[in-house]
């Protein structure tokens, strides 16, 4: 995006704000459908910035900056907290590789996982401005990197939210072992009858139901998966991305567990890997498929192996309704 492209979007955003609009304008992810356009009520989008000012310590001292653009929901609540806090705010252009001029301390920053790759390596330079927390969001965190996240010593936190929740409404500090998600004061989660997690959020007039199995522990609750991602199999259920979780330190790059349609099974257990990370001639070794199956139950397992393009949504989100399946 050229840089006045993206200056229009954050000065338009401020504008609007600034004015008292009713309303903010925003788009879902698009990792299941076309992304829809929404409206978001002003005082939802007040309370959410003041929830995450608070939890911060976030004042008119600070300084917030942005890798996100604010086309994103990441994005504009960086620009709103700003303001809501009265504190200055920077922002670069979204790129893997962050910039971070150094001008004094970060208080917050926001990314999304691939940035933390560079964050990590200027970190071990010694090139990295000094950042009191990172708001880590977008798409799910690789073990390998969440790993390397925890052993920096960085502040950073995984969030959970959508779009419809006006950012995040849970966080939890990035560790080597995957606690719980917490909500933030305010915030009441439940489940449906499909086991999905449910979230009031004050502001917005109804719940906001989602499709994500949730697990309820300490407090909080981790996710299981997506309810439209499950994959049925021999009439067992099988979340792929619980699966993809526990085989995320076998396989190096990106890769993708889904189900496929099968005479004998209804549908089988598939692992993608991206074209970028195999190659051209890939066929997994034995060793590799050994290890899988010792991490998995045999209806887990994999039944066929793939490399291909992983489609993506624009935010790094996995589009799994498009992977290229051979007919």
């Amino acid at each position: 995006m050229e840089d006045i492209e993206l200056r229009r979007l954050w000065w338009a955003l401020a504008m609007q704000w600034g004015c008292g609009a009713s309303c903010i304008q925003a788009h879902t992810s698009g990792s299941t459908g076309k992304p829809k356009e929404i409206l978001l009520p002003r005082e939802a989008v007040r309370l959410s910035a003041m929830r995450t000012n608070a939890y911060f310590g976030i004042n008119a001292d600070s300084r917030l900056h942005s890798c996100v653009s604010p086309e994103f929901i990441g994005g504009k609540m960086m620009m709103i907290r700003a303001l809501e806090a009265g504190c200055a705010m920077t922002y670069e252009p979204p790129s893997n590789r962050p910039i971070l001029s150094p001008c004094g301390v970060i208080d917050l920053l926001a990314v999304v996982p691939s940035m933390m790759h560079h964050i990590l390596l200027r970190r071990k330079e010694g090139t990295l401005p000094d950042i009191r927390a990172i708001l880590v969001g977008g798409s799910a965190i690789p073990a390998g990197l969440r790993r390397d996240i925890a052993a920096s010593g960085l502040d950073a936190y995984e969030t959970y939210g959508m779009t419809e929740t006006c950012s995040h409404i849970a966080l939890r500090r990035i560790e080597t072992d995957e606690k719980p998600f917490t909500p933030l004061p305010g915030i009441s989660v439940a489940a449906d009858a499909r086991g999905c997690l449910v979230i009031e959020v004050p502001g917005i007039d109804r719940p906001v139901l989602t499709n994500d199995i949730a697990e309820f522990s300490d407090g909080g609750f981790r996710i299981l998966g997506r309810a439209d991602s499950v994959i049925v199999t021999g009439g067992r259920k099988v979340y792929p991305e619980d699966v993809e979780r526990r085989m995320a330190d076998l396989i190096p790059g990106t890769f993708v567990v889904a189900g496929h349609k099968s005479e004998l099974w209804g549908e089988e257990i598939t692992l993608w890997i991206d074209a970028d990370c195999a190659p051209e001639e890939f066929t997994p070794a034995d060793s590799l498929a050994a290890l899988v199956r010792s991490r998995l139950a045999p209806w887990e397992t994999p039944k066929r192996y793939y490399r291909g393009r992983i489609p993506l949504t624009p935010s790094g989100k996995v589009v799994r309704r498009s992977l290229p399946f051979p007919d």
